[in-house]
């Protein structure tokens, strides 16, 4: 019987130069595959690095954290190659009808490295990008964000008069690709025919292609088209999003707003109400059936689509009135894309006019603009809104993100939306700013 885990190998040290007097700094290190055999191990490099402190020991896997941007296509990579391992034992086994070590770590490096296939002298990146694109498991919106990067990619190409191929992915192509992302004149071709520039991208968007081009480079390596590992320096970014979210009192009135001789907009509107005081995913939304439903009425008991954890919820007063409405049952879903356009309307109708700033960084500059606040309504909005709102009346975080699904609090104050008033509002009512401060040891 094998098994497999994963470790660094001991850090390399090194003198700080700047503090030599402190203790020394660590460096990236070599992540280890470790097939234990009864007594016996096999230990190979897999090829990749990685900071100590972005490691969980206990799990043997990258540490989900916002600091370390790359961990889920890390632990990505290693549930590849447990399986891919496991699989290759399986079958040295059947093969040989007796374990040879020699052997089998000969086959286990070929699952690390593969040898190109024979065909794979013709297929570059742009090949290897449809190919993946072509076979993946992945939800259709994902899909989608794949075929729109590897649609850059063929722009990108055009511009620079050359076809992309993996010896070209180079640190010259990373600040050169993000350089004509914030620069270039992108020219959109219409379905008419005709062309029209496009607005440069967002810093997130950029960062979306960036970790996309991460991705299809992974698969290559997987299937033996290159052997050549991206520079170390090629990195995913990302910025906070300056979204909105929506209080109680705004709540209110959209749930109120009378809707009766507009089914098309009720429906929607009940279906986000839902969500603002659940916190579910909209994909988790559409799909709730009336067995969802659960002790008298009283509970939502889901099993989230992106995480796969099954969640029970308190159902707010507000949904409570809405179940009774649809007779226990739950209003129709649509496409998110449609539902965003109605929610605008909704809001608007419901007074949600109040003048609201919206930073982004587009085109490698900051630009600030406003928006009356109904125009930012989303399908989204319901779940910022739940976890803000849910934060204001004081449940505790943990329990939010039992919900939410943030893996730490952290990441999680992040995702909620409070002014520095509302926070001084919510430190005021702390025993430690009363009369009577709590007892501090020491002292």
């Amino acid at each position: 019987m094998a098994t497999i885990t994963f470790k660094l190998k001991n850090p390399e040290k090194k003198k700080d130069k700047k503090e030599e007097k402190k203790e020394k700094a660590i460096k990236e290190t070599i992540i280890l595959m470790v097939m234990h055999i009864d007594q016996k191990r096999i230990v190979l490099s897999i090829g990749k690095k990685i900071h100590p402190k972005n490691w969980n020991k206990t799990e043997c896997r990258a540490r989900q954290t916002e600091k370390y941007i790359n961990h889920k296509e890390t632990n990505d990579r290693l549930e590849y190659l447990e399986k891919k391992a496991l699989a290759c034992y399986d079958k040295h086994l059947i093969n040989n009808n007796a374990l040879n070590i020699d052997q089998l770590r000969k086959e286990l490096i070929l699952i690390i490295r593969p040898k190109p296939d024979e065909e794979s002298g013709t297929i570059n990146f742009k090949k290897a990008i449809e190919n993946y694109i072509q076979t993946v498991n992945r939800k259709p919106w994902t899909i989608k964000h794949y075929k729109t990067t590897l649609g850059l990619l063929e722009e990108y190409a055009k511009f620079i008069n050359k076809t992309l191929d993996f010896n070209d992915l180079t640190m010259d192509f990373y600040e050169h690709f993000i350089r004509y992302c914030n620069e270039a004149k992108i020219i959109k071709q219409n379905p008419d025919g005709t062309y029209t520039e496009r607005d440069r991208f967002a810093f997130n968007t950029i960062g979306t292609h960036i970790k996309n081009i991460k991705v299809f480079h992974n698969y290559a390596i997987e299937k033996g088209y290159t052997e050549k590992d991206l520079p170390k320096k090629f990195k995913v970014f990302a910025e906070t999003a300056d979204t909105i979210y929506l209080n109680e009192n705004e709540l209110q009135a959209i749930y109120k707003l009378d809707l009766s001789n507009n089914k098309r907009l009720e429906h929607q509107r009940d279906l986000f109400m839902i969500g603002c005081y659940t916190g579910l995913r909209f994909g988790d939304l559409t799909k709730l059936r009336k067995e969802n439903i659960i002790k008298e009425g009283y509970r939502i008991r889901v099993k989230t689509e992106k995480t796969g954890e099954t969640v029970e919820i308190p159902l707010h007063w507000t949904i409570r009135e809405i179940l009774n409405k649809y007779e226990g049952g739950l209003p129709n879903a649509i496409s998110d894309q449609k539902m965003n356009s109605y929610l605008k309307e909704i809001a608007k109708g419901a007074g949600i006019v109040e003048l609201v700033m919206k930073a982004q960084t587009r085109g490698g500059t900051k630009v600030e603009s406003s928006h009356e606040k109904w125009e930012l309504v989303t399908v989204h909005t319901a779940r910022r809104s739940f976890a803000t709102n849910a934060f204001l009346a004081g449940v505790p975080s943990i329990s939010i993100m039992k919900i939410t699904g943030h893996r730490s609090e952290k990441s999680f104050l992040k995702y909620i939306k409070i002014t520095p008033e509302q926070n001084a509002d919510l430190m005021a009512n702390h025993p430690f700013f009363s009369k009577h401060p709590l007892k501090v040891a020491n002292q």
